[in-house]
């Protein structure tokens, strides 16, 4: 009985002996060991809150930079000649915007006309008869040549106007006339005088180029070598100016909403400095848009005075 009482208690050292020599890591080997050992108790999943998706946009008041409602503000805008929106092109933030700002202006008593920089002025005729019922929307889109965009950007801008009874303003001048006076060596309204009446008609009368902040920004973005370029722009900011002024000489009740690049307007200057040297001192108010990358949308010091209104933008996230 001692005998086989040692042999056994012999056995179980070595066992026991044989496992610590690996360590830890040797409990699956182990049958003693794994006897010991309880299972595991299942960990318990944590707790997640809801991740908030970061904001789209902030609109600021360009002066103060405090916070500011669209709706709210623009509703107080009734007796504003002149409401401009300055856009980036193809941003589905600024066109949820632009449509908000077309439908608080119209409900007013006073009534509104919508004024476009996309449409050229040659372009009016098929406009006109597409808000009238004239033509149906797919003539419409082919002789405007509208492109994939138009669907989700301006198109609920126009579609509003139509339901609406708006006049829709066709205001800047075709390009192809544009880029003919800037390649054109002579005075504008030499460049004028070699076109046929029906071009003529599809542009301002007067155009000028004026050495001001507007034509600075304009040198520092396009740089030195195409500075010959801004004559074109300023043609594009007559144009407008100007097709603003003719409608509101013959509807001087309406109040006008431009849509337009953001560059045009930003500041109160190029196309609104041509609108006023029209119009006098006719008021005015100014939305622009601004991109950002930082989450927060914060207003910052460069934003200040951009526009009456600024709407900062997420250039990262979802549009």
């Amino acid at each position: 009985m001692r005998k086989t009482g040692f042999v056994g208690w012999a056995l179980l050292a070595a066992l026991l002996s044989g496992c610590t020599t690996h360590g830890p890591c040797c409990t699956p080997c182990c049958p003693v060991a794994q006897a010991a050992v309880a299972p595991p108790t299942p960990a318990r999943a944590p707790t997640v809150e809801p991740t908030k998706p970061a904001p789209r946009s902030a609109l600021y008041d360009g002066m103060t930079g405090e916070k500011a409602d669209l709706a709210q503000v623009a509703y107080g805008w009734g007796d504003v000649d002149l409401v401009a929106f300055g856009e980036i092109h193809g941003n589905l933030i600024g066109a949820e915007a632009q449509l908000l700002l077309l439908q608080t202006l119209a409900k007013h008593e006073r009534p509104l006309a919508l004024a476009m920089e996309f449409f050229e002025r040659d372009t009016q005729a098929a406009l006109d008869a597409y808000l009238k019922g004239a033509i149906d929307k797919a003539a419409f889109l082919k002789k405007t040549k509208r492109k994939k965009a138009y669907a989700k950007t301006h198109g609920p801008l126009i579609e509003f106007c139509k339901a609406h009874g708006i006049p829709v303003i066709a205001a800047n001048a075709p390009r192809r006339l544009v880029t003919g006076y800037r390649k054109f060596d002579g005075r504008y309204e030499a460049y004028l005088a070699s076109l046929s009446e029906t071009d003529r008609a599809l542009l301002p009368e007067e155009t000028s180029e004026p050495e001001d902040a507007y034509r600075k920004r304009f040198l520092e973005l396009m740089g030195p070598k195409r500075a010959h370029f801004f004559k074109a722009q300023a043609l594009w900011d007559d144009a407008m100016a100007e097709a603003i002024t003719d409608f509101r000489e013959e509807n001087p009740q309406h109040r006008v909403l431009l849509i337009v690049g953001g560059f045009h307007v930003r500041g109160g200057e190029g196309t609104i400095t041509k609108y006023l040297m029209r119009r006098g001192k006719h008021s005015v108010r100014v939305v622009v848009m601004s991109p950002d990358d930082i989450p927060s949308l914060a207003f910052r010091e460069e934003d200040r005075g951009r526009g009456d209104l600024v709407l900062k933008y997420a250039v990262k996230g979802p549009e």
